[in-house]
């Protein structure tokens, strides 16, 4: 059967967060786009496990992640693992902008003497 909302919601997710449209991650993954769309919209249908796989690995996910949330219609540990190194990767690229945005300001006026 299958959790295709649970898997929707991780594709979609992992799809924001890595800035892929639905095209680039069909043709990555080898997976039509009818398919995908479907996939992404949490439809109902026996997949092949390969389908899975192969969008498991455009993803960056290991090759059995999406079948696990499917089975399982949770989302597996490691996924809570990254999303908060991601989190946290956020918040350090932030501070690093404050930083530099800082050093500049202090170049800007040595620059036009």
């Amino acid at each position: 059967m299958g959790d295709w909302p649970a898997v929707a919601k991780v594709i979609n997710e992992r799809m924001a967060t890595l800035g892929l449209t639905q095209k680039k991650l069909a043709e990555t993954s080898r997976v039509s786009t009818a398919t995908l769309r479907q996939i992404q919209q949490g439809q109902n249908k026996n997949r092949q496990p390969a389908v899975l796989t192969a969008i498991s690995r455009a993803l960056g996910f290991s090759d059995d992640y999406l079948q696990e949330v499917a089975d399982r219609g949770v989302t597996p540990a490691i996924a809570q693992r990254e999303s908060a190194t991601v989190a946290d990767l956020k918040d350090q690229l932030a501070d690093l902008r404050e930083r530099v945005t800082a050093i500049e300001a202090r170049l800007k006026p040595a620059r036009s003497e």
